[in-house]
């Protein structure tokens, strides 16, 4: 049997991080990993995705080059290289993080793993002692009762992922970050794309102002979307059919009900510093409440670390970021405008569009805007960003909304110029009373 001070439960971005984290506080720890390293998030979810997307988005800048004086002719896609280069990203950033594990003297563990007792772990051969236990068994995609994913006409995101050639037509059952995503990709490689959603809107757990503007240049794409929608079977209108509409847990064979820990709604219960009922043992990222954010997880693990290290940490999910890769991005931090209004009834909310900035003139990208939500104190309640690059420029916002940086002082924080960056400084601007609209 061997014995550490830490044992983590998968090798997500929650389950290595905490691993390295602990490591760099001399912790002898071990990660377990039943499948590949690195988890959903690098193998299945956040890493592929985006590197098609960015393939993608050189669809785009083609379509768009001759507005700029570019004529290029006879461009063409090459799918199966797109998904070749997609496996070749994933598979160097696999090994890296093998090769920290290694580096930092974390061993790695291959197996199922399952609770003997709040010391002791079994996974595969290997029997594993542990002072302290994290769960950062992450999630896996969830179906529909009367929709049978077979990864051959109908996929989930993971079988989207597996696709040898491109489908001519699609139909995405689901409108909300994942389907949409999958819905700008499939659009820009020139796939006929239809979105079917339960809700009255794509995405609801943004702003209707995001939410309704995102939809308009689906459309206007050639998007066919389908909201207030019930889906009850397939028909043969679409080559192919995606079901996104969302993950579940993986908290099921780990041996929780034997040792008393309990799930709500399939994530498992811990309190404001990640501990389960046991109190040696933690849970993380898309195991617990929060977010199901990559970044939720790996900030769960450091402050799980810290506890286990006696630091005591609070959770705290405001200042954690929503990043979602459509074309346009759209990112926040904080509440919606509809969250903020009906909590704070002094809010103020100021917005600068990307067509009054000089950088998204020169770019072509003029479609967003940038809103800032304070109170009458001038303190941050919530950004959201519509746009080009949306998703980098959040985590400005992020910073000082983390920082309690005042409204007022924000907008006297010098940027560069011309920078996309300027609209948060405009937007506070506004807010503060004094607008520049320099462009």
């Amino acid at each position: 049997m061997r014995s550490y001070d830490l044992a983590i439960i998968g090798s997500g971005p929650g389950g290595y991080v905490a691993g390295l984290y602990a490591a760099r506080h001399n912790l002898k720890t071990c990660v377990i990993e039943k499948d590949l390293v690195g988890g959903t998030c690098l193998n299945r979810g956040c890493i592929p995705t985006k590197s098609l997307l960015h393939s993608a988005s050189l669809v785009n800048m083609l379509k768009e080059a001759p507005a700029c004086g570019i004529e290029i002719d006879g461009y063409r896609v090459n799918f199966e290289r797109v998904m070749m280069r997609k496996d070749e990203v994933v598979d160097r950033l696999r090994a890296g993080i093998e090769t920290l594990l290694r580096a930092n003297s974390i061993d790695l563990v291959r197996g199922a793993a399952s609770l003997a007792d709040h010391n002791t772990i079994t996974a595969g051969q290997e029997t594993i002692s542990a002072k302290n236990i994290i769960i950062a068994a992450g999630s896996k995609v969830s179906g529909l009762p009367n929709l049978t994913i077979d990864e051959s006409n109908i996929l989930s995101s993971d079988g989207a992922l597996t696709l040898k050639e491109l489908p001519k037509s699609i139909l995405i059952v689901g409108g909300g970050v994942i389907g949409c995503e999958f819905a700008t990709l499939f659009n820009s490689l020139g796939v006929k794309v239809t979105i079917v959603e339960l809700e009255e809107r794509l995405i609801p757990s943004i702003s209707r102002e995001a939410s309704k503007k995102l939809e308009a240049i689906l459309k206007k794409r050639g998007v066919e979307v389908m909201t207030s929608t019930k889906i009850e079977g397939v028909s043969r209108a679409a080559e192919k059919t995606l079901v996104c509409v969302g993950r579940v847990s993986n908290t099921e064979g780990i041996g929780l009900d034997k040792l008393g820990i309990t799930t709500r709604g399939g994530r498992i219960v811990v309190d404001e510093y990640l501990r389960t009922k046991v109190k040696n043992i933690f849970a993380i990222g898309d195991c617990v409440a929060g977010p199901l954010l990559a970044h939720k997880a790996s900030y769960d693990a450091m402050l799980a670390v810290d506890n286990i290290c006696q630091k005591m940490r609070k959770v705290d999910y405001s200042n954690v970021p929503n990043c979602i890769w459509t074309n346009p991005e759209i990112a926040s931090v904080g509440l919606t405008e509809e969250e903020a209004k009906a909590k704070y009834p002094d809010l103020k909310v100021a917005r600068f569009p990307y067509l009054a900035s000089g950088k998204a003139f020169i770019k072509g990208a003029v479609e967003g805007y940038a809103k800032i939500m304070g109170d009458s104190k001038g303190c941050i309640i919530g950004v959201e960003i519509f746009g080009d690059e949306a998703c980098d420029l959040i985590g400005e916002a992020v910073l000082a909304k983390t920082m309690g940086i005042k409204i007022g002082d924000w907008a006297g924080v010098v940027h560069g110029h011309p920078t996309l960056s300027e609209i948060l400084q405009e937007a506070a601007h506004i807010f503060s009373g004094t607008p520049i609209h320099s462009i």
